[in-house]
């Protein structure tokens, strides 16, 4: 069986002249002349096979068939407005997705407050966050799996973008009754022969932390090590030692411990991950925005 193809201008005009019940109005409403609907109707009824309207003297009475298709153009054209509607929800981002991945460092504590204050101003997104290693969020966003990541180590992949934050300063972090909690600086002297929990050598961190400590000529007692800031917040916490400690853990873990500045400066840094293949969504977009500006105001900056 052939079905008739239907043009959308045709289709117009009939629920027009349903609608306005003259060819006169129907044309006044679609911008067109009285004889352009009359033919559009026409070239309609020839394509259904069967009389939509009966002509009478001023207007066009529907015939029975024509009310029966009538309610299905209805159907249709509630759901391209339904369409529109949702074009207007996503360009005002009232409907969309947002999927993040994060570090530890930055999925536990930042990423949540970050992220709440998104929702608060996009109440239609829906938002996913996931807390994985780095090189598991750079494949997320390489893969598409998620829009945005925030890690705090440098991961190449050639699928993605890696944006690195304004530098910041690793702090120290002492229990609540260290002997040198008074100090406002604490320096690599500081912390001689003090038990000191560290990051695994595999770190990006801990090099740098070492390579201070080496430098200064200062010996600690490195007898714990620990995978998540989180972790060594933990440890010291208990008072099992010291620890330098990335500043966005810092920044939340100073109802647990004191935090400190340290010098020398121990640069840290955050990248934001998004993919290099697939363009940016636009609450992707205020999303990354929202991350520059959270680092932008938080006090961890080098030299801060």
């Amino acid at each position: 069986m052939n079905l008739p193809t239907l043009r959308i201008r045709q289709i117009e005009a009939f629920r027009a002249v349903m609608q306005r019940h003259t060819v006169t109005l129907a044309a006044r409403e679609l911008h067109i002349s009285q004889p352009a609907v009359s033919r559009l109707i026409a070239d309609l009824e020839e394509r259904v096979g069967f009389a939509l309207f009966e002509r009478q003297p001023g207007r066009f009475a529907p015939t029975a068939q024509a009310r029966v298709l009538y309610e299905e153009v209805e159907r249709a054209f509630v759901g391209l407005d339904r369409v529109a509607q949702a074009a207007e929800q996503i360009r005002a981002m009232r409907l969309g997705t947002l999927r993040v991945a994060g570090s530890p460092a930055v999925a536990l504590d930042l990423l949540p407050e970050i992220l709440t204050r998104f929702t608060y101003a996009h109440p239609g997104i829906d938002v996913t966050l996931l807390a994985h290693s780095a090189f598991t969020v750079v494949d997320k966003v390489a893969s598409g799996q998620c829009d945005v990541g925030l890690i705090a180590e440098p991961v190449p992949h050639p699928a993605v973008r890696s944006e690195r934050l304004a530098d910041v300063a690793m702090r120290c972090i002492l229990p609540r009754q260290h002997r040198i909690v008074r100090k406002r600086l604490v320096r690599p002297a500081d912390l001689r022969g003090e038990p000191f929990i560290s990051f695994p050598p595999s770190f990006e961190a801990r090099s740098a932390i070492d390579r201070v400590f080496v430098e200064a000529g200062v010996t600690r007692v490195l007898s714990i090590e620990a995978q998540l800031s989180q972790t060594i917040v933990a440890f010291v916490a208990n008072g099992a030692g010291v620890a330098l400690i990335d500043p966005v853990t810092a920044a939340y873990a100073s109802h647990r411990v004191i935090v400190k500045p340290f010098e020398p400066l121990v640069p840290d840094h955050f990248y934001l991950v998004t993919s290099a293949l697939q363009p940016l969504s636009t609450p992707g977009e205020a999303f990354c925005a929202s991350v520059r500006e959270s680092f932008a105001q938080m006090d961890m900056h080098v030299g801060g």
